[in-house]
Order: C-alpha cells, then structure tokens, then sequence
C-alpha cells in the first residue's frame, strides 16, 4: 500500500471511532440533555439490599408493671462467702427461685427456675426473687449473688466486664447509663422480646472487692418499677467482710 493510501485508511478509522462513541452516548439510558425524563430498568428484587431488616419486639408477656411505691421489708435475708456477709431485704411476698448459673449452686434434684424454700434459700450463692404468680419467663424480678471475687476486682470493673459480656451475648444491645458500680442495659433476649436490665455491685467497708452483686430486670413498662427498686436495695444492703456461714440444712439441703 503507498503512503497515500496507509493515511486515508488511519483517518477512516479515526473517524469510524468517534462515530461510533457518539451514537452508543446517545443510545445509553443515562442522563439527557435539555431535562427529558427517560425510564430506568427495574431492579430484579433478589438482588440483596444494603438496608437492613429491623424486625420489631415480641410483644411483652400480659402481667400488672411493677409498682414505684413498692416496698422493701423485713426480715432480713442474708448471702454470702469466705469473702463477706451481705443483708438485704427483698418486697413482701416475693418468692424466691433457684439460678444455678455454675454447675453445682442448686440443691440436688433441683434445676434453675425451681421455687427455693426459706431454708433452701440462705444456702445459695444466687437467688432471683418474683412476686406471686408471675411466669418464670417475660415478667420483672430482683437477682442477687454473692462473688468469689478471687482477683480482687472492684465494682469499676465488674461494671466494665459485664458490658463486654453483654455486648458479645446479646442482639440490638445498648448501654443507656454507666456510673462506677452500676450499667443499665436495654437488648434483645433470645424469645426478641425487649428487656431492661440494671446491675449493681457492692464492696464491704472496707474492702474494695465487689463481693456482692445484684440487678433487676423487667419491660419497658416496668422502668419506672426497676429503677425505684434499684435504688431501695442499695439503700439499705448492708455488707461486713466477716465470712458467711449459713446454718447446716437438714439431709441433702432440701427443707
């Protein structure tokens, strides 16, 4: 091919590029000039989103919220371990129920959530405490425990570990208020109802080792209930770093 002839075909291709670009710009369903609105292609419903689903709380269980006027009343319940004694006192009538949260805190034969007697109760290193009726699941209760508290740790953080549990062990968890012995919490329970739950821990003058702990846990409608409850018990607990030593229970603990 002469020069000629090698130029004339370098400038039609030039030219078959750049018409080419033009009328796929003017094929493409993008944006147009002069504001003409053009329909866009509709999107197949199984491609994924980036939104995600928020699926709403169970609806909470159909029990009377928890009184703010209820009161805390003798006698005295006692807990406790080689580390301290603690006294509380729990409102009238509640029942208590065994937790066994470690192997072997329950008397033989018994499972969590089975009612405890009186004599049963002074025996355990965790109690949780519900009025009259209430279903053992969805409803509002007071929990204490007494803490092998080994390492010495103070209530600053006890209040920083039970956040990282929670933050690991729950879904749609929130930390709503954190003091220096006490985190209030608001998270999902594996039944997606919503619960509220307050902790506390507590040292013996005067040791600093939290060898106490306690909380309370209800609904939203509860709150007001859960909050009053929260600051009568810290009122009037009272703890010595003398070692408990609950009266031998008759046979294997059960009476």
């Amino acid at each position: 091919m002469s020069m000629r002839g090698l130029v004339v075909a370098l400038v039609c291709g030039v030219l078959g590029i750049g018409v080419g670009a033009i009328v796929a710009q003017a094929a493409s369903p993008g944006t147009s000039q002069g504001g003409d609105a053009h329909p866009i292609a509709a999107v197949s419903p199984s491609v994924p989103s980036d939104v995600p689903t928020v699926r709403p709380p169970s609806p909470d269980i159909d029990w009377p919220a928890l009184s703010p006027d209820l009161t805390l009343v003798p006698p005295d319940h006692v807990i406790g371990n080689e580390l301290a004694t603690w006294r509380y006192r729990i409102p009238a009538g509640w029942t208590p129920y065994a937790v066994c949260s470690v192997p072997g805190e329950c008397p033989l034969g018994m499972v969590a959530d089975d009612p405890l007697t009186p004599t049963q109760a002074i025996h355990q290193q965790e109690v949780r405490y519900r009025p009259p009726g209430e279903p053992l699941v969805g409803g509002f209760s007071l929990r204490v425990k007494a803490l092998d508290n080994n390492f010495a740790f103070n209530p600053a953080t006890m209040v920083s570990t039970k956040i990282e549990q929670f933050k690991q062990a729950f879904t749609d968890y929130q930390r709503v208020k954190r003091t220096d012995s006490a985190v209030y919490f608001t998270y999902r329970d594996p039944n997606n109802h919503l619960r509220y739950d307050y902790f506390q821990w507590f040292a013996a003058a005067p040791s600093q080792t939290a060898t106490l702990e306690m909380s309370v846990a209800g609904r939203a409608e509860d709150v007001p209930g859960l909050k009053a409850l929260f600051h009568r018990f810290a009122l009037i607990v009272n703890g010595t770093t003398a070692p408990y030593h609950p009266p031998k229970a008759p046979g294997n603990g059960q009476g």
